[in-house]
């Protein structure tokens, strides 16, 4: 009420800024996919060191081009990456499919009472059932007992008469969970019930739809369950069909039979099989214990069962036992891998003394990595081991524990348990677990939610798949705003350079929006225990070439529009050599410059450094490294900073104002080195006039502004012209009059 002018008052009022600053986007947050020794699978995590990259990540192996990469995008002055982990998927898709396997141990207790029998599946979360789908359970040796899901699927029938008296183009519409499945448009020829149902067949999803014994037609869900409904919403061939159109809901005890939860399966288990406790497990998987103890308490899941694989569970008998050592906590590598099959639990005495407290300590290879003091099995405790050591911030960067709920919450004994039976699911790895699903958001997808990625790199899978694959992510999933570093496959040659990027990979003039390098370089070997005994090992360039981009980048305001090549910008740091001499000779890399493939190379007293900046095409608008990535910088600094304007009416001054933010913006940049002149007029223009915003623009919602950018392009060649300095002959002959 304060700023309405009703009594005598001075009043603020403060306006909107007339040009708009807008904030400079990082250049280079660099994205890598590969393997690693362990770490979550599938999920992009940001480190900003390498020291954070192990510890998240783990060392070298034998396979761990990624971390030699992380090694190398750090040394050489990058500071922030994500990195994902990849392994084999029974299917890209689903990242359920992964075939790496934790490694597992157990720390025993002495317990105060006799153990039931019980079993634990190895499925987590939902599952897909049918109506009238099984468990089948012998507890404590007993009869069969079965708990059997009910998911009954609504349906609906006509009480037409036929024939229909169809002229053809009447519809239908039929909806499944309130939403439209399709509108169904018969023909002519659609008179009697065989041909109404096909055509309903054919255009409808998720139903079934057959011809009854008394000649009438049923639409039936596929689905199931108390909280799926089906209705024939309307539509002018329902006048001859008659089916009902109020909604028709299923039932059962399931809500939704594709996706039944752990908790409704063991609410039906439960409710249905008498002496037997269900238990969800933290993780989601479900624990079937008898409320017996001792040898004579067991749990059986029996064959005839319907459900027990898509649970985990065997069909083994699984008795309790005597009052004796039994499993008190489970402990599991963090991540999947065969790393932790080094790793110990080691249970201690209590620092604080307290008998009901416990100490734990993680070593691996023999060396103490971690302790956790004073821990409880007393869930309510603030000690308690899960809370501990499984906290995401302060718990174990190697171990997650679960506690097996003995009966009166035992302390583990003072025990070493050795963990095993981990896998790295490596076995059958392809290009396709590089490279991902958009749907399952595996491979270079998992990178899709890291707004501000602007590199891309997949360090050691060198392949015309996943090169391709690279350049259409950064193209056409990303819009353009991410660039592909390439590395070149192992061994190459000058003449097998060209050949891959011409015509195995079939790369040249695909794209701006990446860039190869060869050949691969050698560093220093880090792990003699991993590499072996050699004193230099050959790695792929693509994380060292990253964090010259990254270092250049932040050398100054503008950094990005400079060239990371030759003997200054260019250098690579921990570069010991090459892996082939030949990119020593100016033959040839003459042979592979013309194909836009960009040398590593050095020279007498020179450093190794990077001796090209072209990207792959050099017949679009920006052909260099540094001019695409500086104009990737431009565009996503402006798609971001003129946010502002968005559902803002759509007049002169709105115009005028984005031109003046965007032209404020270019000024800055032109300061900074953008451009070829310094020269506003000359450097870049700004366009919003009426001749691009007509009135059909303006009605159709648009705010269109033309910008055009003179890039700066780089001095590929010197060219040095000498001849003989005959100024004095000639001075000579002029005085004698010759």
């Amino acid at each position: 009420m304060g700023g309405q002018l009703l009594s005598s008052k001075v009043v603020v009022v403060e306006e909107e800024p007339r040009v708009r600053g807008i904030p400079a986007l990082p250049t280079s947050v660099a994205g890598a996919v590969g393997i690693t020794e362990r770490g979550p699978i599938g999920q992009a995590v940001f480190v900003t060191s390498f020291e954070e990259f192990q510890d998240r990540f783990g060392g070298f192996t034998p396979n761990s081009d990624l971390a030699l990469a992380a090694m190398g995008f750090f040394e050489n002055g990058g500071s922030q990456l994500w990195v994902v982990r990849t392994v084999h998927h029974g299917d890209v898709s689903d990242p359920a499919t992964a075939t790496a396997i934790r490694s597992f141990g157990f720390l025993t207790a002495g317990a105060a009472a006799p153990t039931p029998g019980s079993i634990t599946g190895t499925h987590w979360g939902s599952i897909f059932v049918q109506d009238g789908d099984t468990l089948v359970l012998s507890v404590d040796g007993g009869s069969p007992q079965p708990a059997t899901v009910q998911a009954t699927r609504p349906s609906v029938k006509s009480a037409a008469i036929f024939p229909t008296g169809f002229a053809g183009g009447e519809t239908l519409d039929v909806e499944i969970m309130g939403e439209l499945q399709a509108s169904v448009v018969f023909e002519a020829g659609d008179q009697d019930a065989a041909a109404v149902a096909q055509r309903l067949n054919e255009a409808l999803q998720l139903v079934s739809v057959v011809v009854e014994g008394d000649g009438q037609v049923s639409i039936r869900s596929d689905l199931g369950g108390h909280e799926v409904n089906l209705r024939v919403a309307g539509g002018n061939a329902n006048d001859v069909l008659q089916f009902p159109t109020d909604p028709v809901a299923g039932a059962g005890n399931v809500a939704f039979s594709p996706e039944a939860s752990a908790e409704e399966i063991a609410a039906i288990v439960e409710g249905a099989v008498a002496g037997l406790t269900v238990i969800v497990e933290p993780d989601g998987r479900l624990t079937l214990r008898s409320n017996l103890a001792g040898p004579a308490s067991s749990v059986q899941v029996l064959p005839e069962s319907t459900l027990d694989e898509q649970l985990g569970f065997d069909n083994d008998v699984h008795a309790g036992s005597d009052a004796a050592a039994a499993n008190a906590v489970r402990v599991e590598g963090k991540d999947p891998g065969a790393y932790a099959d080094r790793i110990q639990a080691e249970v201690r005495a209590a620092t604080s003394g307290d008998a009901a407290e416990f100490d734990l300590a993680i070593i691996e290879d023999g060396v103490y990595r971690e302790a956790f003091p004073n821990l409880s099995m007393d869930p309510d405790a603030g000690r308690y081991v899960e809370r501990v050591v499984n906290d995401a911030r302060a718990g174990s960067n190697l171990v997650r524990v679960i506690d097996q709920l003995l009966p009166g919450e035992p302390v583990p004994d003072i025990q070493t348990a050795q963990l095993a039976g981990g896998n790295d699911g490596l076995a059958g790895l392809d290009d396709t677990d590089f490279v991902g699903s958009d749907a399952g958001k595996t491979g270079i997808h998992a990178l899709d939610q890291v707004q501000d990625l602007t590199l891309l790199l997949v360090p050691g899978r060198a392949t015309s798949a996943v090169h391709n694959a690279m350049v259409a992510y950064c193209e056409v999933d990303r819009g353009g705003g991410v660039f592909a570093i390439l590395d070149p496959p192992a061994n190459q040659g000058a003449t097998d350079i060209v050949t891959y990027v011409q015509t195995t990979a079939a790369l040249g003039e695909l794209t701006e929006f990446a860039a190869i390098y060869w050949p691969r370089v050698k560093v220093l070997n880090p792990a003699k225990s991993v590499f072996g005994p050699a004193d230099k090992i050959v790695v792929p360039p693509s994380g060292i070439i990253a964090g010259v981009c990254a270092r250049t980048d932040s050398a100054r305001p503008g950094g990005v529009y400079d060239p990371p090549a030759g003997i200054d910008k260019g250098r690579m740091f921990g570069v010991l050599g090459f892996e082939t001499d030949e990119v020593l000779e100016e033959a040839k890399r003459d042979l592979v410059y013309p194909k836009r493939i960009n040398p590593l190379t050095t020279g007498p007293g020179l450093p190794r450094y990077i001796d090209g900046s072209r990207t792959l095409k050099g017949g679009g608008n920006f052909p260099y490294v540094a001019e695409r990535r500086g104009v990737i910088f431009i565009e996503r600094s402006l798609k971001q900073g003129l946010q502002f304007a968005r559902h803002k009416n759509n007049t002169e001054g709105l115009r005028a104002q984005v031109r003046r933010t965007i032209t404020a913006f270019l000024l800055t940049q032109m300061n900074n080195g953008a451009f070829r002149s310094r020269e506003p007029s000359k450097a870049f223009f700004v366009d919003v006039s009426d001749t691009l915003n007509t009135p059909s623009v303006i009605f159709a919602g648009k705010l269109i502004a033309r910008v055009g950018l003179a890039t700066n392009k780089p001095a590929e060649f010197i060219v040095l012209r000498i001849s003989q300095d005959t100024r004095a002959l000639e001075a000579e002959l002029a005085a004698a009059g010759a």
